[in-house]
């Protein structure tokens, strides 16, 4: 994790911080999948963003903090599909429907692959990175999702279980081998098509197999 005695982020309140904290993501990010994470420094980032190291730690705190906040960006929209404000006003088919397709088409972009393939690689040698990554990637979309199921329970949509659990198993069964194969780089890019219709099987056999089982 982030070292304790890192300076402590501000996000910027100005348009012209915000664009700066985003120019650094950007950089990194870009650095991180020409090199990998443990071979850029975070003097290479300013020096490809611009601006200075004060305005990284500002912002950051470190080159962990930057990582994580990266991950952070990328994760925001599945993140938000799931708030409350997004899906409450949908059936639970429809919601699971939007989080799968969001998922599938963020995990499956080029850029989302060579993180995920940095961190797979990086992770035996620095286990903070893969904890990072998971607590601002998936593990945060997973916990959006329990949160929501938690919400659908207490409603009386669902019938009760153990939610953190619930949400894994989806996201499992939605990611599942088309996942694997995109990472190995066995097979072209689904279409949204084959994405949507994956993803409706996954919510079809999901909902419908809690329900039976409550039955």
């Amino acid at each position: 994790m982030p070292s304790t005695d890192a300076p402590r982020p501000l996000m910027p309140t100005t348009e012209r911080g915000l664009k700066r904290r985003d120019a650094l993501m950007d950089a990194a990010q870009k650095l991180f999948l020409e090199r990998g994470y443990g071979q850029v420094s975070v003097n290479d980032i300013v020096a490809e963003a611009g601006g200075s190291l004060s305005t990284l730690y500002r912002h950051f705190g470190n080159k962990e903090g930057l990582f994580q906040a990266m991950i952070e960006r990328r994760s925001h929209y599945l993140y938000q599909a799931l708030s409350a404000e997004g899906v409450d006003g949908l059936s639970i088919e429809e919601a699971l429907q939007r989080l799968g397709v969001t998922l599938l088409i963020k995990v499956t972009d080029c850029e989302t692959l060579g993180i995920y393939r940095e961190v797979v690689a990086e992770s035996p040698r620095q286990p903070e990175l893969g904890q990072l990554f998971y607590a601002a990637g998936p593990g945060r979309v997973r916990q959006a999702l329990a949160t929501y199921l938690e919400r659908q329970m207490r409603a009386e949509r669902l019938p009760r279980g153990d939610a953190v659990e619930l949400a894994g198993i989806f996201l499992g069964s939605v990611l599942g081998e088309l996942h694997l194969t995109q990472l190995l780089q066995l097979e072209s890019p689904p279409s949204q098509a084959a994405i949507e219709q994956r993803v409706a099987r996954c919510v079809s056999l999901f909902v419908g197999g809690l329900r039976y089982a409550e039955a």
